[in-house]
């Protein structure tokens, strides 16, 4: 064998063995993100379990006669008060007739809300209050003016603040409160224009542990 053919010979060898531990890298990266990946779906697969689970406990407040579940948006209306003007005309206080009812509703989500922390004491909840408003027969009024959503969030400061004041205090189960005006538009709205004179409350379970 000519020193040629050596030196061929010991090139090669150190190209097989450079190929060998880039092949070894690879497997063993490959093996890492599969492992990640098989970790990722389990967890989203517990995640998925632990949200139907958490959807079947809102059975009891999806059937109480007094509210009514839009189940398209998972929205609650308070029965009595759909399609009534509980604010007078372009005002933000609650009407006298209205406010026991209103607050009977609070007192009734508060005590779900108990329920589901003694059910599931790890997690959390968004508690969504949403203004939302009619328009007018002929729909003239601006569905995006600023006059829309400024009032039908100041509604449901005012329904969260008579809960407040009379000791309905959601926060106390670990349930962040979110309170928005959607004016005139908005997910779920009733066909019939009048219906849309309502506020509505979402609950929302937070998968994540609670910190």
């Amino acid at each position: 064998m000519t020193k040629k053919d050596n030196f061929f010979w010991i090139g090669f060898s150190d190209l097989m063995t450079s190929l060998f531990f880039i092949m070894l890298v690879l497997f063993v990266l490959t093996i890492g993100y599969l492992r990640h990946q098989q970790i990722g779906l389990r967890i989203e697969n517990e995640q998925l379990k632990k949200i139907i689970t958490i959807e079947k406990q809102f059975a009891p407040l999806e059937n109480d006669g007094n509210f009514i579940f839009l189940k398209d948006c998972k929205k609650f209306i308070v029965k009595e008060l759909m399609g009534v003007e509980i604010f007078e005309p372009t005002e933000v206080v609650i009407k006298p007739e209205f406010v026991n009812t209103t607050i009977e509703s609070g007192q009734k989500i508060e005590a779900f809300l108990s329920k589901l922390q003694t059910k599931n004491p790890e997690l959390s909840y968004l508690l969504v209050i949403e203004g939302n408003m009619a328009n007018k027969w002929d729909n003239s009024l601006n569905k995006d003016g600023n006059w829309g959503y400024t009032i039908s969030y100041q509604r449901a400061l005012a329904v969260y603040n008579l809960w407040l004041q009379n000791k309905i205090d959601f926060r106390k189960y670990n349930v962040e409160v979110m309170i928005c005006g959607s004016g005139f538009n908005g997910l779920c709205r009733d066909a019939i224009e009048e219906n849309n004179k309502r506020f509505s409350i979402q609950i929302i379970p937070k998968i994540e542990n609670r910190k």
